[in-house]
């Protein structure tokens, strides 16, 4: 298969699963990789004096790996475009809205919140108005009757909906989901953020894009969370049509981490699947669960959220000095973020990682248990 609009000097597009593996070898000198790419070119018969270095290389790669996205989530490679991790996707596609890709430049966005803080810098930062509707604060899930009111009423441009929720690390109901995507108005555009692991894993990307395929509808993966992979900056966005994704292609950046696209490729290559959370992951969020859920029954002063990803939000008691306790775990190690530095301020809470070795939160509550 050949590309002349993403590798216009006669390179042959897909990279095979050999030269995929022999990549992987690779990535401990920045000589050997160029050695080896300059090899790959030697052999193909081609000599790139048009762009120069090696960014034929890195297109070849972006190539490869929408063509291996597409095998996994049934879409054509048109609809499948990697990014520097989720966030550099949010911040593609919320300009392309502001510029005008849905046939008027975007002004508003709705989230629930708190919510993922970049989406409140991202939003801002491109001149949007943040619509703000406050999760239920008992159960920390969607107020679905409110969130559809509002979007019937203020009929945003963009609905930004995180699953599992950060920093609550709730996911987002099933049937809440639907009847959201039911009910928004096909001239906006939902973006669905599932970089966190979720150990329930309620629904289905493959099914959403589906039957959701008439409406404007993006889907967020990143490898950070699910696969311990945050240092290759390596992630995706899946659209429900061709038609969108196509409008946001010219605002991609030109090429991303070769590393990060090569192993990801390599995965999608040996799992023939989507993406999945690894057992590894998935068994620490389970675990850290686990241990806090028992010192909370213990230690009834404090409790957490009902979490399913990589984060949650630990209660402390009421009127409590969030300064006091960031600072303790500190002199012990331990490292966290108090409500107080949220961008919408919260008392009596900290948001905790859940996703890494579950020895870190054995830590954390010794560290409480010194208080």
């Amino acid at each position: 298969m050949r590309d002349k609009d993403l590798v216009d000097n006669g390179f042959d597009t897909i990279l095979s699963s050999e030269r995929v593996n022999n990549f992987e070898q690779l990535f401990t000198s920045e000589k050997i990789l160029q050695n080896f790419i300059s090899e790959i070119h030697e052999t193909d018969g081609t000599l790139d004096l048009k762009r120069g270095e090696f960014y034929p290389e890195i297109l070849r790669c972006i190539m490869t790996l929408k063509v291996e996205l597409a095998k996994a989530y049934d879409l054509s490679f048109t609809q499948c475009q990697p990014n520097f991790g989720s966030n550099g996707s949010i911040d593609t596609i919320l300009t392309a809205v502001r510029l005008g890709v849905l046939g008027k430049k975007g002004k508003t966005v709705m989230v629930s919140t708190p919510t993922y803080f970049r989406n409140y810098n991202s939003t801002l930062s491109r001149g949007f108005k943040l619509l703000k509707i406050p999760l239920c604060r008992k159960t920390w899930n969607i107020d679905l009757e409110l969130f559809l009111r509002e979007i019937n009423q203020k009929k945003p441009d963009v609905i930004m909906l995180v699953s599992p929720n950060n920093p609550t690390g709730i996911s987002i109901r099933y049937n809440d989901l639907i009847e959201i995507l039911k009910v928004v108005q096909n001239e906006s555009l939902v973006i669905i953020d599932r970089t966190l692991a979720d150990i329930e894993q309620n629904f289905e990307t493959k099914e959403i894009l589906r039957n959701f395929s008439k409406k404007n509808i993006v889907i967020l993966h990143s490898l950070s969370k699910y696969l311990g992979l945050s240092h290759l900056r390596i992630g995706y966005a899946l659209y429900s049509n061709k038609v969108i994704a196509k409008k946001i292609q010219p605002f991609l950046p030109l090429g991303i981490g070769i590393e990060g696209a090569i192993r990801t490729i390599k995965y999608l290559q040996e799992n023939n699947s989507v993406l999945e959370p690894s057992l590894e992951v998935i068994t620490n969020i389970k675990e850290s669960k686990k241990k806090l859920m028992l010192f909370c029954k213990e230690n009834p002063q404090y409790s957490i959220t009902d979490f399913t990803g990589n984060y949650c939000l630990f209660f402390l008691p009421e009127n409590s000095d969030i300064q006091t306790y960031v600072e303790h775990l500190q002199k012990h190690g331990v490292y966290v973020m108090g409500g107080n530095e949220f961008p919408e301020p919260m008392d009596n809470v900290i948001r905790l990682h859940t996703g890494g070795n579950s020895e870190t939160i054995d830590r954390f509550i010794y560290a409480m248990t010194l208080l």
